[in-house]
């Protein structure tokens, strides 16, 4: 009987070694665009609004933490609860054209999150007359 138990054992110890419980991967953001083009804009034109959505591809729930522009032109507005697997969140974007540079304009919003991706970056671009 004590042998039949020590191998039973030694059996279940084998097979365990090689049964996996799958682990959930991680967060994962997809955005539906990483540049977004304003056009030709005038200083004295309106804010414009940009709506930026994205998706949690990964299979735990995403999190945006953080939004930084690189300039006072350029805010951003996004929620900040849990983004689940397969679902969508926005990034509400507002550029004031007056309150950017003539010229080209160029600017990155770096987007933290608890995506296994790290940071993400999106462009804003426009081409702005006084």
């Amino acid at each position: 009987m004590k042998r039949v138990f020590t191998l039973v054992a030694m059996a279940v110890v084998m097979l365990g070694g090689n049964i996996r419980a799958e682990s959930p991967e991680g967060a994962d953001i997809e955005f539906q665009t990483k540049v977004v083009d304003l056009g030709t804009l005038s200083q004295d034109d309106d804010k414009q609004l940009v709506r930026l959505t994205y998706t949690n591809t990964g299979d735990v729930p995403l999190v945006v933490t953080e939004v930084r522009t690189s300039c006072s032109c350029t805010t951003v507005r996004y929620d900040r609860g849990k983004v689940l697997p397969g679902e969508r969140g926005v990034l509400n974007i507002t550029m004031e054209p007056a309150k950017a540079p003539v010229g080209s304009f160029y600017r990155v919003l770096q987007v933290y999150s608890t995506a296994k991706s790290g940071v993400q970056h999106i462009t804003l671009k426009a081409e702005i007359e006084k």
